[in-house]
């Protein structure tokens, strides 16, 4: 079950969830030890939108990695010369 803030503790390592998609009615969690674990959406709004905003800066987060980084053909592309 998701706290208010979108977050829940790993059964594993008792570290925190965070939630890393939501798809279908389930929020996708991921501790810092990559064990995963499934929740249905909370029907509380603020916890359903703390769930949203988890997930968006995760994907902004890798967003700006991929941007720095470049991709992996610019990788390739060097290798090859």
């Amino acid at each position: 079950m998701l706290r208010r803030d979108g977050t829940a503790d790993c059964a594993e390592c008792e570290m925190p969830l965070l939630p890393c998609s939501i798809e279908g009615g389930t929020v996708l969690l991921e501790c810092a030890n990559r064990h995963r674990a499934t929740a249905p959406i909370p029907r509380d709004d603020l916890a359903r939108r703390a769930a949203g905003s988890w997930v968006a800066r995760r994907g902004a987060q890798l967003h700006a990695q991929h941007e720095r980084w470049g991709t992996d053909d610019d990788v390739e592309e060097a290798h090859d010369r």
